[in-house]
């Protein structure tokens, strides 16, 4: 064992002396004591918890700084409608059901537009895919528009501009959008053979209510037969919405004498069939609906 040697130090002396202590020295073979953990202390755990508030983002402190917002009513906005729109719906009452007199006499009295305004009707109606063509005794349109025709067929028998002869290929410009329905052609005629292949464009025929189909006689091995028939029925053709159970048409204008528009009113809706219409909406161009009652509507 190893002797410990002690200096003493005068502290009335002036030279710094300094307190010096030798360890006993261990003898060889036996191993150094293991270092322990200090213990943290609450200033260290304090510091780790400055350091995370530190690490947050300000955008995060903001958004619990501040407080809870009321939950705001929404407002229907007027922004839109003008005075003159505003003053028109005061002389038409929105839970009522008007009868077809009444009803075309505040068709003109709500009018404010110094252009003569398109006379509309919406129809809701109880089937989805209603069809039907109908021929007014007054022409809405001056100059009724010439109808396209896209053909699949094996000859090619008539020479006209308003026919495309489709094959094959044709498909895959309707695929690609290069041809489109009601701007490149308006009715599809089909040989029965081409049916298979049309199924692949049904995506887009059918929504635009132009897939061939047997009861509109569409699908025929004597398509100029079908053109002809199309061409001779000068009527407007009707159809649902692809989106809702609603057909949007026009019925004339509102330089048309009262007992015009009231005839071409009827002859739709008798088109359609009343059983099938459960709300009908009367409006012209900006100016506010009128709600008509269907029982009143008779031949």
């Amino acid at each position: 064992m190893g002797t410990t040697r002690i200096k003493v130090i005068d502290l009335s002396s002036d030279q710094d002396k300094v307190k010096t202590k030798k360890r006993a020295e261990k003898p060889a073979g036996i191993p150094p004591e293991p270092e322990t953990e200090k213990p943290q202390t609450e200033q260290t755990a304090t510091t780790g918890e400055q350091q995370k508030s530190a690490q947050q983002s300000p955008a995060a402190k903001e958004v619990k700084s501040q407080p809870k917002k009321s939950q705001k009513v929404k407002k229907i906005s007027t922004h839109h409608m003008g005075m003159n729109y505003l003053k028109a719906t005061k002389s038409i009452d929105k839970n009522q059901n008007y009868s077809l007199s009444d009803a075309i006499d505040l068709l003109y009295k709500t009018s404010f537009t110094k252009f003569d305004p398109t006379v509309e009707l919406h129809i809701n109606v109880t089937d989805k895919n209603i069809k039907a063509n109908v021929t007014f005794p007054h022409a809405v349109e001056a100059k009724a528009k010439e109808k396209k025709y896209l053909v699949f067929g094996d000859k090619k028998t008539d020479d006209s501009k308003n026919i495309i002869w489709a094959d094959e290929k044709t498909i895959e410009h309707i695929e690609s959008g290069r041809l489109k329905p009601k701007r490149d052609f308006d009715l599809v005629i089909a040989a029965p053979k081409y049916m298979p292949q049309l199924a692949k464009v049904a995506k887009i025929l059918g929504p635009a209510g132009m897939m061939p189909n047997p009861k509109n006689q569409t699908i025929t091995e004597t398509p100029t037969k079908v053109i002809e028939s199309s061409k001779e029925s000068s009527g407007m053709d009707l159809r649902t919405d692809p989106t809702a159970p609603i057909i949007h048409t026009k019925i004339g204008k509102l330089s048309f004498k009262p007992a015009q528009i009231e005839e071409n009113l009827k002859t739709l809706i008798f088109a359609i069939g009343p059983t099938k219409i459960q709300k009908i909406t009367l409006k012209s161009t900006m100016s506010p609906p009128i709600k008509l009652d269907v029982s009143t509507i008779q031949k």
